[in-house]
Order: C-alpha cells, then sequence, then structure tokens
C-alpha cells in the first residue's frame, strides 16, 4: 500500500528566490506560486541527465503561457565561472548578468532549446577533482557535492527579464576515496536518467496531451500522477542497465544502456563512513495551472519515502469562471533529472 503523498513546496525555493532575485524583484510569500499569471520559466531539462566530460546534452525549456499566446524564446548560456566560497546561491552572479563575456558565459543559442558540449574539465571546474591553479592566485578546493554525492555543470536560461538556472550533472571519478571503493563506485554506479510521467488520471480518465478534457467550474478536481516502478535488484534481461552489470556481463541490457524513468537506484561515497552507501531517488512533482490553483504546489517523495511510491495525488480548484485552461506538471528526482507533461482543458459553466 503507497504511503500518502505528502505537499513539499520548500525544495523549490531556492531557486525561485535566484530567479527573482535576478530580475529585481522582492517575492511575496503570500502569492500562489502554481498560479501562471504571466510567462514563466517552470523547468530546464538536459537529455541525457547526466554526462561525461566532453559529453553532449540537449538542453531543453517549459515555458508556461497564458491560454492563447505564443511561448517567447529562451536564451541559454554555458556558465564557466566558478563560484567564489564568499559568494552565496548556486552560481557564480557573473553568469547571470547581462552581456557577460564569453570566458564567463558562452551564448548556446536562442529558441526553446539548445544544445551543449561539457567542457574538457568540467570536473575541475564544477566537481570532486582540484582545480587547476591560477597564477599569481593560491590553488582552488574542489566543490562540495549535494546531498546526493553529485556534482553539476551550471548553465543560464534568460526569458526576458527573468534568469534562470540549470544544471547538467557531471559523471566524474570519485576524489578521495581508496581504490576498492573506487572500483565498487564504479561497479555500481550509473548515470541518472530523466523521470517521466508515465500516467496522469483525472477519477477514471487517462489524460491526453494531444486532446482537452471538460471539467465544471466551482469543482475540485483530483489529479492521480504515476511513475514507473523501478527495480530493486539487478537482474540481466529486465531492460535496464542496473548495478554490476556492463556491456560483457548483460548485452541484453547494457548494449543500449538506458536507466529506469521513476526512482532509481544509485550509490554515494560518504567521505565520513569512507564507504559507498546505497540510496533511492526521491521524487517530486511540482503543479502549475494557467487558472484557479492547486491545494499543494508541489507533492511527492523523499528518497527514505520513495522505495515503495510510485504516484502522487494533488487537487485542482479551476475556478468559477469558464474559459480554456492549461495545466503544467513538472517531475523531478534529487540526482536533477527533470521532465514534464502539459494538459488543455476547458473549464465549463
Amino acid at each position: 500500500m503507497l504511503r500518502q503523498s505528502r505537499s513539499v513546496s520548500s525544495q523549490s525555493l531556492p531557486w525561485l528566490l535566484l530567479a527573482l532575485a535576478s530580475a529585481g524583484c522582492v517575492p511575496d510569500f503570500n502569492d500562489d506560486l502554481s498560479r501562471i499569471t504571466e510567462p514563466q520559466l517552470l523547468s530546464l531539462r538536459s537529455t541525457p541527465a547526466e554526462a561525461k566530460e566532453n559529453g553532449e546534452t540537449s538542453l531543453e525549456a517549459l515555458v508556461a503561457v497564458l491560454d492563447g499566446q505564443t511561448a517567447p524564446r529562451v536564451e541559454f548560456g554555458l556558465c564557466l565561472a566558478r563560484k567564489p566560497l564568499t559568494q552565496l546561491g548556486p552560481i557564480n552572479q557573473d553568469c547571470l548578468k547581462p552581456n557577460a563575456p564569453e570566458d564567463v558565459l558562452v551564448p548556446l543559442g536562442v529558441g526553446q532549446d539548445a544544445k551543449l558540449k561539457l567542457p574538457e574539465d568540467a570536473c575541475r571546474l564544477f566537481g570532486p577533482l582540484r582545480p587547476a591553479a591560477e597564477a599569481g592566485k593560491p590553488a582552488g578546493r574542489p566543490v562540495d557535492p549535494d546531498i546526493t554525492g553529485g556534482f553539476y555543470q551550471p548553465f543560464v536560461a534568460r526569458l526576458g527579464d527573468q534568469v534562470s538556472v540549470g544544471a547538467v550533472r557531471l559523471d566524474c571519478d570519485l576524489s578521495g576515496a581508496g581504490r576498492d571503493d573506487s572500483v565498487k563506485y564504479r561497479q555500481q554506479y550509473r548515470s541518472n536518467e530523466n523521470p517521466v510521467l508515465a500516467r496522469v488520471t483525472l477519477g477514471e480518465a487517462t489524460l491526453d496531451e494531444a486532446g482537452s478534457t471538460q471539467v465544471t467550474a466551482g469543482d475540485d478536481v483530483t489529479f492521480d500522477a504515476a511513475w514507473e516502478a523501478c527495480p530493486t535488484t539487478s537482474t540481466c534481461g529486465d531492460g535496464f542497465c542496473t548495478a554490476y552489470e556492463d556491456p560483457t556481463s548483460c548485452a541484453e541490457d547494457c548494449l543500449e544502456s538506458h536507466g529506469c524513468t521513476g526512482s532509481e537506484r544509485y550509490v554515494s561515497y560518504d567521505p565520513e563512513k569512507q564507504s559507498v552507501i546505497a540510496r533511492r531517488e526521491g521524487i517530486t512533482v511540482a503543479w502549475f495551472a494557467s487558472r484557479g490553483h492547486f491545494h499543494n504546489e508541489q507533492t511527492g517523495f523523499s528518497e527514505s519515502e520513495a522505495e515503495t511510491a510510485t504516484e502522487t495525488h494533488n487537487t485542482w480548484s479551476p475556478g468559477s469562471e469558464s474559459g480554456p485552461a492549461t495545466v503544467w506538471l513538472v517531475i523531478r528526482d534529487t540526482r536533477g533529472g527533470q521532465s514534464w507533461r502539459t494538459f488543455h482543458f476547458e473549464v465549463a459553466p
């Protein structure tokens, strides 16, 4: 039996505050973050979600607009400037400035998507390896990992005056671990796969992104959002290239390697315990609508709760006025992967 999904709204606040601060706005904490009232950049996805140095990824932006509007184009840039230790936030503030020099921010193009090639020294710039010393300056120190043991190459997406920060998770070698732990880590760790909402239902009806669903003004409706159930053990032939499997030991799963699009198992290195730790991704879903409001801005499960969870729930109040409405759902995992689905509604009197 599944645990009841929780409201999880605080996890996205640092990124929201960064975007607002970059635009020179003062956030109002009484605002309903699920309600879209103007064009807004809701999510930035990298495919693949994790890559090695010199690896190539595709970036894509989800821009929410009011019904009938055309989504404005996004300006992408690759941040190359390390964040000073004295500076707060997830990224060097110079990367957020308009017309930043190309040794700080490399232009990647304008549109809804862009191509990115990771720097050959990304694991030294933003990862666990000590960066090269600069002339006349003391040697730098490696970047601290996030709570999952991960490191990230930052990029920037600008939508008019709004600036949002995206990140590609870096697949770097361990630093500071012994040989046995390094080997064990490589045998078990698999790059992150973006999570996907496999099914979204409204009552008994499965929603289709291509069509439009009718709801009644003034009536609350409940969504169920489900993702794939990931395997709990490594089994050759199950379609997933997981721990201890590789193209030699399990060609069936690993010649064209892909992960699970739900809550994946993974490992991280704990320097305090000096050991490789088994973990499972947490999953959250952020909910947005062009009309009315969701009762929870974000729902989902932490890593400690996610093992048996494959769906989450939320209630939408479309409001008392009739007309078209759009709903956006963004699913994220704790290793930085994300994707989204968009649904159209007609609110009837």
